[in-house]
Parts: structure tokens; C-alpha cells; sequence
């Protein structure tokens, strides 16, 4: 009975230590699975980083970059055509008047040589056309003694010998006109003269025809016709001895015309001839001291080509540094091409860029300025703002700030990137520039409020609304609801919204 007793109580124990046993084994499945939730929640918070708000200085920089330009550069020119042998300097060097720039060919230039046989051809052209034989004396002595008619010359000359001309043919014309009227004067009355003789001769036939029938007895009718036909045969011999001196009158006026119209026509000849040779004479005359006048302008070319001729190297007319050089040697120049150009000592490189108003505000005239890439440039670079004027591409919004740039190692046309900074001053609240955000309700951060709980601490992102006084390369100095104590949020790994709890990226 004994052992049925203690064999219940052994069943009784062993219950409870299996309660005990489960209820202990859920407790810490339960405490396991909060861990292993509040790590999971954890690690799907956006990871942020933070930074202390602190005070201190903010000092703007201002950038911007441009093509340095020199003031007044002196750019090296020959007048000639010639070829390079070799070049004695390179960009970058300092040379002194004088000191040889390239080395050049010993060899006339083309330029010469051209101009040379150009003389050479308008003075074989005017030696032939001024002996060719078919111009006058007086033509060849002006010519050649370097006279020139004057224009008003020629067109009196012209105007004598037109005249003379217009005076012959209108005497010609006038001769020619009275012998055609002379011959058509006589034409018209010779037959005139002829009708009216042949009219007795028609009578005394009439007549004679009428004293074949008359009768014999009948005398006086036939002495009458006899007296009639003697008078019409008187009247015949009369009218024709008039035709015959009409027409010898007629002659010897024809005869007299003619003679007159031959004397105009050679007049005319004459003139004519005068004119033709006259506008020969002239057209000679200019033509020829053309060619004279461009024989002395091309004699002229080639003596100021001679006196002009580089000998065997260009030099440099000023000291000055070489900022470029634009032939290589085995090259030609060409004539007033720049082959070089050097920034004269004393005379000043300039850079300019356009800025906001509201950066120019804070600038003024003689401000230093340093390379953005400071290890590009020794220490003696040197960069002040010479002058801030209105960008003409936005007189309201922009200025143009011009620097004056001294550096060995600064040539024209090289592009440069400066910056310079406003004066700086202190700030009671400065944040980094990342850690400024904005939206439609203006500029705000994040900060980090810290919550306790019974797993740990919760940190929430709390948003406060900032005005922004200043910034500079890396930090902005604000105003807002700040003690001057808070982390801020700078970075995430993604977008953190106000309220949204987070976790600390060293966590």
C-alpha cells in the first residue's frame, strides 16, 4: 500500500516538474522570439548617421572658372612667306627683346620673288607698247617724262575735234543736200523746156498739113500759113536754143556743187580721222601711265619688301613670356599670320565669371582669390579681383567679377578655376550642409530624440523647421527651435520621414 502511495506521489512530482519545465521552456521561447523581433524591426529602421550641433565660423566660397586673357598681347608677325628651320624657345619662357624666337630658311621670300617678276613683266609690257610705232611723239615724250593729262584736258581736246566734226558733217550734208537739189532742179525743168518746144514743132506740122489742102488759087491763105509756119519754125529754134543755155547753166551749177561737195567730204575725211586718232592718242596716254603708275607702286612694293625682309631668325620685339607658339619647324609662315605671341612684363592676365548678385554683394575690389586646385600652381600664384560689373546677359540677376592673375605658370587662353571666400563670421547654430533639407513648407532638419523602453532605447526623427543665415563649403548656419544641444540627422541609407523611428548606424 505503502509503495502505491509513493508511486502516486512520484507521478504527482513528475507532472509538475513537467509543467514547470514547459512553462520555463515558453517563457524563454517568448523571450527569444521578442529579442529576435526587436532585431529584426531593428535592422529594417533606416540606418542614419548624426552630428552634434556646434557654433563657430561660416566663410562662404564663391567659385567659378574662365579663360585667362592677356591685356594688350603683343602677337609676333612676319610680312613674308617663309620656312621654319627651327624654333629657339618654347611656351612658357621668358624672353627679352631681341632674344631669336625662330630660326628661318636663308631664302628669299615668295612674296619678293612674285613681286620681283611682277615688276619685271609691267615694265617689258610697257617698253613694248610705248615703242610699238603706232603712237605719237608728243604721247611718248608725256609719257615718259611722268606727265598726265588731266581728265578736264582730255575732254577739252575731245570737245575741239567733236566739234570740228559735227561742223564737217554738217557742211558735207549741206553740200551733198544742194547738189541733189540742183539735180533735180535741172531733171524738172529741162523737161519743162523740152514740152515747150515741142509744142511749135506740133503747130508747124498742124500748119503744113494745112497748106497741103489749100487750093492754088487760093494765095493769101497760103501765104499766111507760110508766114505761120516761119514764125513757129523762129519760136523752135529760140526755145531750143534756151534748153541747150539752161542746161549748160545747170551743169556748170552741178559742176560747182559737186567740186564743193567733194572739198566737205574731205573735211569730213579729215575730221573724222583728227577724232579717231585723238581717242586713240588719249585711251594710249592712260593706258600707258597706267602701267607707269603701277611700275612705280610695284617698285615701291618690292624696296619695302627688301627693307621689310626678316633675315635668318624672327626675334622678339619685347620682353616679355612666349604664351603661345603657332609653327613647329619644317613649317611655313604666311604672310601677317601671327606665328607667336608674348605677354608683355608689366601688362596684365585676366580671368572673369559671372556670379548671383547676392554672392558680388559680398565681395569688393581687391579681394584675394585661390586656385580651386591649389597643388596645380606654385606659391607665387596670384589671384585679386580687379573689377565686378553687371553680366550684360542679365544686368539684375548677375555681375561679372574680373580677376588680375599673376603666375609663372599661367598663359593666356589656359582656363582657370578659382574661389574666394566672404569674409567669414561666427554662428550660434551650425549644422552640415547635408543635413539641411527642404520642401514645400520651407527649410527643416531631423533630429534625434531618444525614447526609453523595457528592450532598449528608441531614437525618433523629429522635424524642426530652420531659416538658413549662411552657408560655406561644408556647413550651413541656421535658426529654428534648437538649444544648440541636438543630433542631427546628416545621412541615411534611405528616406527618413518625421516621426519615423531610425537607428544609429554604429548600433
Amino acid at each position: 500500500m505503502n509503495e502505491d502511495i509513493e508511486k502516486k506521489g512520484t507521478e504527482r512530482a513528475s507532472k509538475k516538474d513537467i509543467v514547470k519545465n514547459v512553462a520555463i521552456g515558453f517563457l524563454a521561447l517568448m523571450l527569444v522570439l521578442t529579442f529576435f523581433s526587436n532585431t529584426i524591426m531593428n535592422f529594417s529602421l533606416p540606418q542614419v548617421a548624426t552630428q552634434q550641433v556646434t557654433s563657430g565660423p561660416i566663410s562662404p566660397q564663391i567659385r567659378g572658372s574662365g579663360d585667362v586673357s592677356a591685356e594688350d598681347p603683343y602677337n609676333v608677325t612676319v610680312k613674308e612667306t617663309r620656312k621654319i628651320s627651327g624654333v629657339a624657345v618654347k611656351e612658357g619662357d621668358h624672353v627679352e627683346e631681341g632674344d631669336v624666337i625662330y630660326y628661318l630658311e636663308d631664302k628669299e621670300s615668295a612674296e619678293l620673288a612674285d613681286a620681283k617678276a611682277k615688276l619685271d613683266e609691267l615694265e617689258l609690257t610697257y617698253e613694248q607698247a610705248l615703242f610699238s610705232g603706232d603712237i605719237p611723239d608728243e604721247v611718248i615724250s608725256s609719257v615718259r617724262n611722268g606727265k598726265k593729262s588731266t581728265y578736264d584736258s582730255f575732254q577739252a581736246e575731245l570737245k575741239a575735234v567733236k566739234d570740228t566734226y559735227e561742223a564737217a558733217l554738217d557742211a558735207d550734208e549741206e553740200a551733198q543736200a544742194v547738189l541733189d537739189y540742183l539735180t533735180q532742179k535741172k531733171a524738172y525743168d529741162g523737161a519743162g523746156t523740152s514740152y515747150n518746144a515741142a509744142t511749135p514743132s506740133y503747130e508747124i506740122a498742124q500748119a503744113q498739113a494745112d497748106q497741103v489742102g489749100v487750093d492754088e488759087d487760093d494765095e493769101e491763105r497760103s501765104e499766111d500759113l507760110e508766114k505761120k509756119i516761119a514764125e513757129l519754125e523762129k519760136n523752135a529754134a529760140q526755145l531750143g536754143t534756151y534748153g541747150d543755155q539752161l542746161s549748160f547753166s545747170y551743169d556748170q551749177k552741178l559742176a560747182m556743187a559737186q567740186d564743193n561737195k567733194n572739198k566737205t567730204a574731205r573735211a569730213l575725211k579729215d575730221a573724222e580721222k583728227d577724232k579717231e586718232e585723238l581717242l586713240k592718242s588719249i585711251n594710249t596716254e592712260i593706258s600707258l601711265s597706267s602701267i607707269r603708275d603701277k611700275i612705280a607702286t610695284e617698285k615701291e612694293k618690292v624696296e619695302k619688301l627688301e627693307a621689310d625682309s626678316v633675315g635668318a631668325s624672327v626675334k622678339a620685339p619685347v620682353t616679355g613670356t612666349i604664351s603661345s607658339l603657332s609653327k613647329a619647324s619644317g613649317e611655313s609662315t604666311a604672310a601677317d599670320e601671327t606665328i607667336a605671341v608674348i605677354q608683355v612684363d608689366g601688362k596684365d592676365m585676366t580671368t572673369s565669371f559671372s556670379v548671383p548678385n547676392s554672392q558680388a554683394q559680398k565681395l569688393k575690389v581687391g579681394d584675394a582669390a585661390q586656385p580651386q586646385n591649389v597643388w596645380q600652381f606654385n606659391e607665387d600664384f596670384k589671384a585679386t579681383l580687379k573689377s565686378i560689373k553687371n553680366d550684360k546677359t542679365d544686368p539684375a540677376g548677375k555681375k561679372v567679377l574680373t580677376f588680375k592673375i599673376e603666375s609663372t605658370e599661367v598663359t593666356p587662353g589656359q582656363n582657370i578655376s578659382l574661389t574666394i571666400g566672404e569674409r567669414s563670421k561666427d554662428y550660434d547654430i551650425i549644422v552640415p550642409k547635408n543635413a539641411v533639407k527642404h520642401d514645400a513648407n520651407g527649410d527643416f532638419v531631423l533630429a534625434l530624440v531618444s525614447k526609453s523602453s523595457p528592450l532598449g532605447n528608441r531614437y525618433i526623427a523629429t522635424r524642426i523647421d530652420v531659416q538658413e543665415e549662411a552657408r560655406d563649403d561644408k556647413n550651413v548656419a541656421i535658426t529654428g527651435s534648437l538649444d544648440g544641444s541636438e543630433y542631427i540627422i546628416t545621412t541615411s541609407n534611405k528616406p527618413v520621414k518625421a516621426g519615423e523611428q531610425v537607428r544609429l548606424a554604429d548600433e
